[in-house]
């Protein structure tokens, strides 16, 4: 049975954007957000991570895309929604508008964990 490490974060706060947005604009939305809104975001000094997924859904052609930006706590994430939010959503929807709408949900991680990884014996 292989062992679980399990790592309890009590602060650590998610920040889940859902987007959709058509395949064919897919490219340049990626391009934006790797090149200039998420380094935008890390200038904050409030989160500490972030991954892009994709939302499996083979119903459609267009995309939905899960944006998780992982705060360094509750305070920082407060601190982000008031002083730093507004504007990049401003500058987010100018470029974007319609196109690619976005929904967000705040999540409180209680615990988190991974399967460890197996050590193998040296081959010296």
């Amino acid at each position: 049975m292989r062992q679980i490490s399990f790592n309890r974060r009590s602060n650590r706060i998610l920040y889940n954007i859902t987007i959709s947005l058509e395949a064919r604009i897919f490219p340049e939305w990626l391009a934006f957000m790797k090149e200039n809104h998420i380094p935008k975001v890390f200038e904050t000094g409030c989160f500490s991570g972030y991954k892009i997924c994709r939302i499996i859904d083979e119903s459609t052609k267009n995309y939905s895309v899960s944006l998780q930006y992982f705060a360094v706590n509750e305070e920082k994430f407060r601190l982000y929604s008031k002083e730093f939010a507004p504007s990049l959503q401003m500058e987010y929807s100018a470029r974007f508008g319609s196109n690619a709408p976005a929904f967000t949900t705040v999540l409180h991680a209680l615990e988190e964990g991974e399967i460890a990884s197996e050590i193998e014996p040296s081959k010296n």
